[in-house]
């Protein structure tokens, strides 16, 4: 049919059979619309109680005694609960809702700063559809998402060939908890609970700020004897960033054949002198248009040369750069000759 009589033919239908139509059609068009929304929705709600159970863990890995269970997060209890706190700020301006009595927190075995030991949050949310129609597959228009996440507790291992005091027999005296805490508060806490300063360490630590306790024998809340020795670890913040100038690219490289009869394999060794505390990284640029090499070791390389004459040579320069840190260097061009 020519496509002027279709037109004419939707000219000439009646008014009121199009709006008739259009009126049996919105209803369905915006169920599917809706529903289409809703199915988008739910899948943000998972995406976000996931993101709380996983704040809230790193928050709990850092701080493992900060958790008041089923508390809110309020300005008088903020550094006490900071397990939910952090929790309910990820929930915030989501479409899921997640309550203080939502977010559980469990460490195994302890809630000790000391390597082994985790913790791991429970998250859970409610979720309320739009659609009517989508509540079939949910059972109800409310759904609930949980998740969990678990982290190591954080803590650094003792410096080398140090040992903290083995724990005292017990007694009728609670080992207070000196995590966190500033040296001198530390001490305070342990002379006012009628016990002895033990021996005392020193460590980097990136979470726990410089001068303040990383860690204790015996654990808080241990039940010691009178006069007991309590020792600890004092931060000396993070580790300084180790010294990177000092680099200088460069290699050493032998070629087959002999006579340098195309193709030429020419095989690097690198003699780069650099810092392997350092992140660093080797690019090598054959100099004959490939693809550079990232990385330590390249192997070996295949030269052509096919243009021109029997007997014509080609040169190529293969060059090393090496960052390492934020320093920069690139080595001599080695001249390589492949002949035809």
């Amino acid at each position: 049919m020519h496509p002027r009589a279709i037109l004419r033919r939707f000219r000439e239908r009646p008014l009121g059979q199009s709006l008739a139509e259009f009126a049996l059609l919105l209803p369905v068009f915006l169920v599917v619309v809706s529903a289409a929304i809703d199915f988008g929705r739910v899948a943000y709600a998972r995406v976000t109680i996931a993101n709380v159970a996983r704040e809230a863990s790193f928050q709990a890995a850092q701080t493992p005694t900060s958790y008041l269970a089923g508390q809110p997060c309020s300005a008088g209890n903020e550094d006490d609960n900071m397990v939910i706190c952090r929790a309910i700020l990820e929930s915030n301006g989501s479409v899921i809702t997640v309550a203080p009595a939502d977010v559980a927190m469990a460490c195994s075995p302890t809630c000790d700063r000391a390597m082994g030991n985790t913790v791991t949050v429970t998250a859970t949310g409610r979720f309320n559809l739009l659609t009517p129609v989508i509540a079939m597959f949910f059972g109800g228009t409310t759904i609930t998402f949980s998740s969990t996440s678990t982290n190591q507790i954080a803590a650094l291992p003792l410096p080398e060939g140090a040992e903290l005091d083995p724990t005292p027999p017990p007694g009728d005296i609670a080992t207070p908890d000196l995590t966190s805490r500033t040296e001198a508060e530390a001490l305070d806490l342990i002379s006012g609970a009628g016990l002895t300063a033990g021996t005392r360490y020193e460590e980097y630590n990136t979470f726990v700020a410089a001068g303040s306790v990383t860690s204790q024998s015996p654990a808080p809340g241990t039940m010691v004897a009178a006069g007991s020795a309590v020792s600890y670890v004092i931060s000396k913040g993070p580790a300084p960033a180790p010294d990177c100038t000092g680099v200088s690219a460069g290699f050493e490289h032998s070629t087959s054949p002999s006579t340098n009869k195309s193709p030429v394999t020419v095989t690097v060794t690198d003699t780069t002198i650099y810092n392997p505390a350092c992140p660093t990284i080797w690019v090598w640029d054959w100099g004959d248009g490939s693809a550079t090499y990232v990385g330590q070791n390249p192997g070996s390389h295949v030269y052509r040369n096919q243009s021109g004459p029997a007997g014509n040579t080609k040169k190529f320069n293969l060059t090393l750069t090496v960052t390492s840190g934020t320093f920069t260097d690139t080595s001599g061009a080695a001249e390589i000759q492949v002949i035809k």
